[in-house]
C-alpha cells in the first residue's frame, strides 16, 4: 500500500512527488466521494421525494421553525400545509408525504436544538447548514480584519485566492529532499493538471478538546505575521466545520449518507388503453361511406366521438400521457370538413384514450416507515421491485459514520482558503454569481468538502447557492407500461436546484446579488473553506517555502541586514532588481490565467463525461439498449 506523508521532515510522498504519480488515486472504499466524474446518485430520487425535501427546506427557513413543530404550532402547521397544497407543487404533497416531512423535521429540530446544524436536501448527498453565532467569532472583529486586507481588485479576484501563486510544478521551489516531480495525465479530457495546484494550510489537532484546532503552516497569499488575529478567526471558523463535514462526508464505495425516501422501479397504470365501442365505429378508413350505409349513421358516431371526448379526464399531472402539444380540448385539434375523413374523429379518440389513463406518484411509507428510513433498515425494499437486478438494492442501508477528529487526530487536516469581499454600487449594483455549475478544485487538489460563512452582508439581496449532482439511471432495471410515466415519476426531464455547506460529491452554482437598495453601496463578505480529502496528503505551504516577491523581500532585507549597510536608495534598487523572485507579482497573474484555464478545461471535461440517458426509451430492455447505444453513440447507464 502507498504510504503519503508531507510531515516536513524526511522524504515527500505526495501525489506527484518521491515517484508518486501526479494522478495517483486512492481506491474508492479507502477515500471520501467527490464530483470529479466520481460519484453519480442511485437511484434516481422520485420528484414527490424532491417535493417533499423542497417542503422540508421551506419550512426551516422560517424564524423559530424547531419551536412551531416541536411544541407543535396546531395552527401554523395547518397554515404551512394549506400553503403547500395550493402551491406549484401541492399535488405532491399528499396526506402521506406531509406526515413524512412532519415525523423528519420535528427529528430536524432536535438536532438543530441539540447541535446548531441542520441537514438539508439529504439525500446520497447532504448539504449542512450550521449556526455559527456559537463560533467564538466577533463578527465585527472578523470584518475589519478582512477589511484590512485592503479593496478587492475586482469580482473574479478574492482577497484571498488560492489560484495566486499556486504549486507550479517544475518551478515552484518545494522541500522535498530531493526527487522530481512525477506526471500524470492531464490531457484535455482530464480533471487533473500538469502543471498547478492549490496549496493548502496545514490544520494541527492542539488539545484534549478533540475539535481544538490551530492553522500550522501559513495561508497562501495571507501572511502570518500581518494578521495574526484574522487567523484565529479562521481557526475557530474551521473547528465549527469539522462537525458540518463530518455529516456531509461518505466513502467513495457506499450508496451515500442517506437512502431514498421512495425506492420503486415501476409505475401503475390505470385506464390505459380502455376498450370503448367508439374505437370500433371510426375505423382509420379514407371515407365515412365505406364504414357506413348512411349518412346519418355516420352522424351519430361522430356525436359519439364528440361526447367521449368532451368527458372527464385525470387532472395534467396524474396522466399517464398529458400529450402538452395538442390542445386542452382536443375537438379544437379537428376541422369541421375533417369529420367526415374517419381517420381524424379516430385519432382524436385515442389521444383522449391516451389522455384517459392515469397514475398516482409513488407514496412515501408503502415499502418501509419513517422510523425504518431513520435507522437505514428494510430501505432496499421497493413498491415495486427492479425488472432486472443486475445492480439490487441491499436491503438495509450502509452508512460509515465519520469522524475526522478522531481518524485524523495524528496527521491533522490540510484546508484550502479563500477570503472574498464583493464590493456593489449604485453604478455597478449586481454580482453575476457563477455561470456554470462547477466543483470544486482540480482533482489535484483532492477537495472533499467545502464550508462557506457569510461574515458580513450589508445592503444586498440574500447570498444563494444551486447545487446539482448527478444520478446514475440503469433504465433496464424500470417497468412501465407508459415509459414517459416512469420519466415523470423520476423527474428526469430537467435537474433541481438546491439551496444553501456541500459534501464534493455536489456541483455548486452561486446564485446572482443585487443590492438591496439600489440608492446606496452594500458588499458581501464570503470565507471558503475547502476540505483536502484527508486519506491523501499533498503538497502544503509546510512543502514550499512563499513565492510571494513582497514576503521575500521583507525577510531578505531584514536578514541580511541592508536597511543598516545600504541607503534607502540602494535598497530600494537591489529590491527592484530582484522582483522576480521567486515570482513576480505580473508572472503572478499570468499564472492565475493559465490556472483559471485549466479549471475551465476541467469543468467542461467534467460536463462532457456527465452520463445521458435516453428518457423516450425508458424502460427498455437489454437488447433495445444496445440498439439505442450503437444507433444514438448514448450508452444505456451512465459511464
Amino acid at each position: 500500500m502507498t504510504y503519503l506523508t508531507n510531515v516536513g521532515h524526511g522524504p515527500l510522498k505526495v501525489p506527484g512527488f518521491g515517484g508518486i504519480p501526479l494522478d495517483f488515486e486512492l481506491p474508492p472504499e479507502s477515500r471520501f466521494a467527490h464530483g470529479l466524474v466520481d460519484y453519480r446518485h442511485s437511484p434516481r430520487l422520485t420528484k414527490r421525494e424532491m417535493a417533499m425535501l423542497r417542503l422540508i427546506q421551506h419550512i426551516t427557513e422560517t424564524p423559530g421553525w424547531h419551536r412551531l413543530v416541536l411544541d407543535p404550532d396546531e395552527e401554523q402547521l395547518t397554515q404551512w400545509h394549506r400553503e403547500v397544497v395550493k402551491g406549484p407543487e401541492g399535488f405532491l404533497i399528499s396526506d402521506l408525504a406531509w406526515d413524512w416531512c412532519i415525523s423528519e423535521l420535528r427529528e430536524k429540530a432536535k438536532i438543530w436544538q441539540g447541535t446548531g446544524r441542520l441537514l438539508v436536501f439529504d439525500s446520497s448527498s447532504a448539504v449542512c447548514q450550521t449556526d455559527a453565532s456559537d463560533s467564538g467569532v466577533s463578527l465585527e472583529d472578523f470584518q475589519r480584519q478582512v477589511a484590512q486586507l485592503g479593496p478587492q481588485a475586482d469580482h473574479e479576484s478574492p482577497l484571498v485566492d488560492p489560484s495566486l501563486y499556486p504549486l507550479v510544478y517544475a518551478r515552484t521551489p518545494v522541500l522535498t529532499s530531493g526527487g522530481q516531480v512525477t506526471p500524470g495525465y492531464g490531457g484535455p479530457e482530464s480533471c487533473y493538471s500538469n502543471r498547478f495546484q492549490w496549496l493548502p494550510c496545514e490544520i494541527k489537532f492542539l488539545s484534549e478538546d478533540p475539535l481544538d484546532v490551530g492553522i500550522n503552516s501559513y495561508i497562501n497569499n495571507l501572511n502570518p505575521k500581518n494578521h495574526q488575529d484574522l487567523y484565529g478567526h479562521l481557526e475557530r471558523l474551521i473547528t465549527c466545520s469539522i462537525p458540518s463535514w463530518n455529516e456531509v462526508l461518505f466513502y467513495g464505495n457506499t450508496r451515500g449518507r442517506h437512502p431514498p425516501r421512495i425506492l420503486t422501479y415501476g409505475c401503475h397504470i390505470h385506464n390505459y388503453m380502455e376498450d370503448r365501442k367508439i374505437f370500433h365505429e371510426v375505423e382509420r378508413m379514407l371515407h365515412w361511406k365505406a364504414i357506413c350505409n348512411t349518412w346519418e349513421e355516420w352522424q351519430n358516431r361522430c356525436d359519439n366521438v364528440r361526447e367521449y371526448v368532451s368527458g372527464p379526464e385525470p387532472p395534467t399531472w396524474q396522466q399517464a400521457e398529458p400529450l402538452p402539444k395538442l390542445s386542452p380540448n382536443l375537438l379544437d385539434e379537428i376541422q369541421p370538413e375533417q369529420w367526415e375523413i374517419p381517420k381524424f374523429p379516430s385519432q382524436i379518440a385515442r389521444f383522449k384514450r391516451r389522455r384517459r389513463a392515469w397514475f398516482n406518484h409513488p407514496e412515501p411509507s408503502v415499502s418501509f416507515s419513517y422510523e425504518q428510513w431513520k435507522d437505514s433498515k428494510f430501505t432496499g425494499r421497493a413498491i415495486l421491485p427492479q425488472r432486472v437486478g443486475e445492480f439490487p438494492d441491499p436491503l438495509h442501508h450502509l452508512y460509515i459514520p465519520v469522524r475526522l477528529q478522531e481518524t485524523f487526530r495524528r496527521d491533522g487536516l490540510q484546508v484550502v482558503i479563500e477570503i472574498s469581499r464583493i464590493e456593489l454600487t449604485p453604478e455597478k449594483p449586481t454580482y453575476s454569481g457563477d455561470t456554470y455549475f462547477q466543483t470544486e478544485g482540480l482533482r489535484n487538489d483532492r477537495i472533499a468538502a467545502t464550508s462557506l460563512f457569510v461574515v458580513e452582508a450589508q445592503n444586498v439581496t440574500p447570498p444563494r447557492i444551486a447545487f446539482e449532482h448527478e444520478d446514475k439511471i440503469h433504465a433496464i432495471e424500470f417497468e412501465c407500461k407508459v415509459p414517459d410515466t416512469m420519466a415523470t415519476v423520476l423527474d428526469v426531464e430537467k435537474f433541481e436546484l438546491w439551496e444553501e455547506k456541500a459534501p464534493q460529491a455536489l456541483h455548486t452554482f452561486a446564485r446572482v446579488v443585487y443590492l438591496a437598495d439600489p440608492t446606496q453601496p452594500g458588499n458581501l463578505t464570503v470565507i471558503k473553506l475547502r476540505l483536502v480529502d484527508p486519506h491523501y496528503r499533498i503538497c502544503s505551504t509546510r512543502n514550499v517555502p512563499p513565492q510571494q516577491h513582497d514576503w521575500w523581500a521583507t525577510e531578505a532585507q531584514q536578514a541580511a541586514g541592508l536597511d543598516k549597510r545600504l541607503p534607502s536608495e540602494l535598497v530600494q534598487l537591489v529590491m527592484e532588481q530582484t522582483d522576480w523572485w521567486p515570482i513576480s507579482r505580473a508572472d503572478s497573474g499570468r499564472l492565475r490565467e493559465e490556472l483559471r484555464r485549466d479549471h475551465e478545461r476541467k469543468r467542461k471535461a467534467v460536463d462532457e463525461c456527465v452520463g445521458h440517458h435516453l428518457v423516450s426509451y425508458l424502460p427498455y430492455d437489454y437488447h433495445a439498449a444496445r440498439d439505442a447505444t450503437d444507433s444514438s453513440g448514448v450508452g444505456y447507464e451512465s459511464p
